[in-house]
């Protein structure tokens, strides 16, 4: 089993550890450990993402690529400080809602945008502090303060304390 450690993952404690099998007619055929730093991340169905022939994966503060069936890194990119959550393919890009921050990254792992609110984007109810609509990105950060942003990361709008905002 081959170990893919993100940014500092040794150095640190490893706050998240996903394993990843690869079967084929029901036989392993390859395998690895992911180890990440930063806050911890879950596993959930949006925590990974299969893209043809390569598997995205959030693991800490950090978004790895591997190709498909041989587990290669491709890439790595710490795409929050503290945790990447989620993550989804939008057109050529793939959006990340992470702890601190929405970043979109390109196929290469490169962070073409990032956007940041008040607060984390988190929630303490049952709102849903992340979501992909069809004209931009409902955030809502741990104040209770909403964003839109368009596919670029710009602000379209904000609600703050109850106050309507408009882009600055």
């Amino acid at each position: 089993m081959s170990m893919i450690n993100g940014k500092d993952a040794l150095e640190y404690s490893n706050s998240t550890k996903h394993g990843v099998k690869i079967y084929q007619n029901g036989q392993i055929v390859n395998n690895c450990m992911v180890m990440g730093s930063g806050g911890a991340t879950g596993v959930h169905p949006n925590s990974m993402l299969l893209d043809e022939d390569q598997l995205l994966l959030c693991c800490g503060n950090t978004i790895f690529c591997f190709t498909l069936p041989d587990l290669q890194l491709k890439w790595k990119t710490q795409a929050d400080q503290a945790t990447c959550f989620s993550i989804f393919k939008l057109h050529n890009d793939f959006i990340v809602h992470g702890e601190m921050q929405v970043s979109a990254l390109d196929k290469e792992g490169c962070i073409k945008w990032s956007f940041q609110g008040q607060d984390i984007f988190v929630t303490m109810d049952k709102q849903d502090p992340f979501k992909i609509e069809e004209d931009g990105i409902l955030l809502t950060d741990f104040t209770g303060a909403t964003y839109k942003i368009d596919f670029a990361g710009n602000l379209i709008w904000s609600y703050h304390n109850k106050k309507h905002l408009e882009r600055p």
